[in-house]
């Protein structure tokens, strides 16, 4: 429980949810295989053709995959798909 203060309101924070803890586990298959795309530095527009679907799929599939893992962009995405690869083999990195 965190209690803190906004001008003269005080909130209580009972519980956070947990966000992009549960890794590749936590995406469909499909917003795996839109990951690897992206991380194989593909567009929307062509990770759309290769997987016969539209642009705009792809980018709900990216939003999801994006609020799933906790992160706001393709570079955070893939930076977070290697962690999750280095975790995956056993071999934490960071302090």
């Amino acid at each position: 429980m965190a209690k803190f203060r906004v001008g003269g309101d005080e909130f209580v924070v009972v519980s956070e949810p947990i966000v992009g803890t549960a890794g590749l586990a936590a995406l469909t298959q499909a917003e795996r295989e839109v990951a690897r795309l992206v991380a194989d530095g593909s567009s929307n527009q062509a990770i759309a053709a290769k997987r016969g679907a539209r642009p705009r799929t792809v980018a709900n599939q990216l939003a999801a995959i994006y609020r799933k893992l906790a992160v706001s962009s393709r570079s955070e995405l893939v930076a977070r798909l290697v962690d999750l690869q280095t975790e995956r083999r056993g071999h934490k990195h960071g302090p």
